[in-house]
C-alpha cells in the first residue's frame, strides 16, 4: 500500500519567506502549488512550489481530477 505524500508546511514557509514573502504566507487570495505533484515524486523545493491565485490553483486541481490525475 502507498502512502500519500503531504507538503511539509515548515518547508513551504522557508522557501516562501526566502523568495521574501512576509511570514512564510502567500498574499490574500493566493495559494502555494506544486509544479510537480508530490504524489508523482515531487518535492517541497524552491524550483517545484510556485505562488498562484486561489481561483487558478482551484481550477487546476479541478481539471486534474475530471482527468482522473487526483
Amino acid at each position: 500500500m502507498t502512502r500519500k505524500r503531504t507538503a511539509d508546511p515548515e518547508k513551504i514557509k522557508r522557501v516562501l519567506k526566502k523568495r521574501g514573502y512576509k511570514g512564510g504566507e502567500p498574499p490574500k487570495g493566493y495559494d502555494t502549488h506544486h509544479m510537480k505533484p508530490l504524489s508523482e515524486g515531487g518535492k517541497d523545493t524552491p524550483s517545484n512550489i510556485i505562488v498562484i491565485k486561489r481561483s487558478k490553483h482551484q481550477q487546476i486541481h479541478k481539471n486534474r481530477r475530471a482527468r482522473g490525475e487526483e
